[in-house]
């Protein structure tokens, strides 16, 4: 698994030339992945199907579709159901982004890359890497 090293003394020849080979790789995706980003949409389903969402990559809830027998149920457990068909497209346009760039991208960055955890564990330690002691 490729990890990064931010003392240049634990560098060997060619990895920095590796690593600026990446990046510009991936700069040259996000130019246009951001526009593929933006057509990534979510679609949950909840109360038995009654209650459908669509919802983009970003989060940001796009339709909310309810048939006539959702409508019966008592308010709280609509609102339940609908936030649970929220909750279910967000989460599936979020995996569909992560697959989108790791397609993208898989042979340019290493494995679990887009996971959440390390990730903020990476950009932390090259953030503290260019801090002063």
């Amino acid at each position: 698994m490729y990890s990064f090293d931010a003392n240049p003394a634990n560098w060997r020849d060619g990895e920095l030339e590796q690593d600026a080979e990446r990046a510009a790789k991936i700069l040259a995706w996000l130019e246009d992945g951001e526009r593929e980003l933006e057509t990534v949409v979510g679609e949950g389903a909840a109360g038995d199907g009654q209650i459908r969402v669509t919802a983009t990559a970003s989060g940001r809830v796009r339709e909310v579709t309810l048939t006539r027998r959702a409508m019966r149920l008592d308010s709280v457990s609509l609102a339940e159901e609908v936030l649970l068909a929220v909750h279910r497209a967000q989460d599936d346009a979020e995996r569909k982004s992560h697959q989108l760039v790791g397609d993208a991208l898989g042979e340019v960055l290493p494995a679990g890359a887009f996971d959440p955890g390390t990730l903020e564990e990476r950009l932390g330690r090259v953030v503290r890497s260019f801090e002063r002691p």
